[in-house]
């Protein structure tokens, strides 16, 4: 049942929401470096249950060293994104300059070689990978693009959820009985 307690909470909700967007939307700076910091969390909790699944249950991955490694790397990579997050905010667009590239070359070559194999389709995988591989030489060239591009999508998402908190907070009918 729609309360006017529950109104309240709502529209505050959409509020903050709305308030975080727009600063969002006009900081981008503060956008990457909360996302960095973000990154940086989930990171470290990643790494500390490879570590701990790894130690717990050692017989199952046997002597793997590859394991234990990649729950170190994971915090390592944390632990670096928590702690210098406005460095690490810094780079957010060079990390997805080379992902874009790497993952733009990989579809191109997939597409060429399914062209070789006469798979259909393969013209849409290479038209992608050329996409993605313009996009992550741009942002190299332009890193502001990336900064612009996530800020955006973060304000706006957080503008339109805030939005719809307040509508539901004002407008909501109680349900019927």
């Amino acid at each position: 049942m729609k309360t006017k307690q529950s109104g309240i909470i709502w529209v505050s909700i959409g509020l903050f929401l709305l308030v975080m967007g727009l600063y969002f939307l006009i900081s981008p700076q503060t956008t990457l470096a909360a996302i960095a910091w973000l990154f940086g969390l989930t990171m470290l909790v990643s790494g500390f249950v490879d570590l701990s699944l790894y130690a717990a249950r050692r017989w199952v991955y046997g002597a793997s060293i590859w394991v234990l490694l990649d729950g170190a790397i994971d915090v390592l990579i944390g632990l670096a994104f928590l702690c210098h997050s406005w460095l690490m905010a810094e780079l957010l667009p060079y990390l997805l300059a080379i992902w874009a590239a790497a993952s733009g070359v990989v579809k191109l070559a997939g597409g060429l070689t399914d062209r070789k194999r006469d798979v259909p389709f393969w013209s849409a995988q290479a038209v992608v990978g050329v996409v993605l591989l313009a996009f992550g030489v741009a942002i190299v060239f332009r890193p502001m693009i990336a900064t612009i591009g996530i800020s955006a999508i973060v304000a706006v998402s957080l503008i339109v959820q805030g939005l719809m908190a307040m509508m539901r907070g004002l407008y909501a009918a109680p349900p019927r009985s």
